[in-house]
């Protein structure tokens, strides 16, 4: 499974376009707002997108999911406990987006265990709240590869002060991203690829703390 990456506005995110070589399907997960260029990478490799997924419903990470779509196609997935944020969305303004995003509505929710497919390869939504009720990261196991959205990012984890979030869902989050191999790339919502074991300091602490 080949994965394109890009850097877009509006906070320096993180989208992916993973695609699989021989049936030249596509999955697009958190396009933020970067449907040109995503669009662009979709067109140039000959892709067809099955669906956008949403790590968790955040504007700066939604913002483009209707243009993109009415671009390429897909299915727009997210969380069920985060699917309500998308229509919603459209209504809030933000200060790092010119405009509130156009809506856009869930049409696969997800859940613990759900699978995305890209092509014949898998990818594992593993639910992890803490930044928000409904964030989820995806997994795939064969290359042990890691989506990781907001929840684990190079060097911390994404704030937990907003509605949905919580400190204590966050550490049980993490506590249980430990489990997965050390070697596991993660490739997080903002800021630089890492891994489990590079991360596996703060995320053994932040587990210390919880029961101290």
């Amino acid at each position: 499974m080949e994965m394109l990456h890009f850097q877009v506005p509006p906070l320096q995110n993180n989208a992916y376009l993973l695609y699989d070589e021989g049936t030249r399907e596509a999955v697009v997960i958190d396009p933020a707002a970067g449907s040109a260029e995503i669009t662009a990478a979709v067109r140039g490799e000959g892709l067809k997108v099955t669906a956008i997924v949403n790590t968790h419903g955040h504007h700066d990470h939604t913002a483009d999911n209707a243009p993109l779509q009415q671009a390429v196609g897909g299915k727009i997935a997210i969380h069920e406990t985060d699917a309500y944020r998308l229509e919603r969305n459209a209504k809030e303004a933000r200060w790092y987006l010119p405009v509130p995003p156009p809506p856009s509505k869930a049409e696969i929710l997800l859940k613990e265990g759900s699978e995305v497919r890209v092509g014949p390869e898998v990818l594992r939504v593993i639910h992890t709240p803490g930044h928000t009720l409904g964030s989820i990261a995806l997994h795939h196991r064969d290359s042990g590869r890691l989506w990781s959205g907001d929840t684990v990012m190079a060097g911390t984890y994404g704030r937990y002060d907003g509605p949905g979030g919580s400190f204590a869902r966050l550490v049980e989050t993490v506590r249980a991203l430990l489990q997965l191999p050390s070697e596991t790339r993660v490739f997080p919502g903002h800021g630089e690829f890492t891994t489990i074991e590079a991360e596996s300091g703060w995320m053994e602490n932040l587990r210390y703390q919880s029961s101290h």
